[in-house]
């Protein structure tokens, strides 16, 4: 069985792929996926007399952040797993539950694993939610583990 656990890295996450692995049989093939923005270059956005906001050089310090809170958010699941498991950095310029539902169309896994957060309804309203999105647009079945005030966990 091949598995595909979404991470940020923070505990509520790690906890979600615990009580997940958990439920599974020894021996499953774990693939731990986080999402990142993709670089934005700022002259590319820039419009009319008042330029980019940023520089170039702030972008790429900030996508450079990013992409190094992705490795950690990775490396601390993988850590508090303890387990040998592949890891996929993903950056992305789309919405993060896109390139989750992406990752799972290339990676063919039999289950995604995500931690569903504690947004309050108008947010999710307003800026949705990944595990909506996912949980609408999965290639495989998907197990969302609630936050622990939402489930008692």
């Amino acid at each position: 069985m091949k598995v595909m656990v979404a991470t940020d890295g923070s505990t509520d996450a790690i906890e979600a792929a615990r009580v997940a692995l958990a439920l599974l049989r020894d021996g499953a093939e774990i693939v731990l996926v986080t999402v990142v923005q993709d670089y934005e270059n700022p002259l590319e956005m820039a419009g009319g007399f008042e330029g980019p906001l940023i520089t170039p050089e702030q972008a790429e310090a900030e996508y450079q952040r990013q992409l190094a809170d992705g490795k950690s958010a990775l490396e601390n699941t993988k850590v508090a797993l303890g387990k040998d498991v592949e890891v996929r950095l993903i950056p992305t310029d789309s919405n993060p539950g896109h390139a989750i539902v992406d990752a799972a169309n290339e990676l063919h896994p039999d289950l995604i694993v995500l931690g569903s957060g504690n947004k309050g309804f108008f947010w999710r309203l307003v800026a949705g939610s990944v595990s909506d999105y996912v949980l609408h647009h999965s290639p495989c079945p998907l197990l969302v583990v609630p936050h622990r005030s939402h489930s008692g966990l």
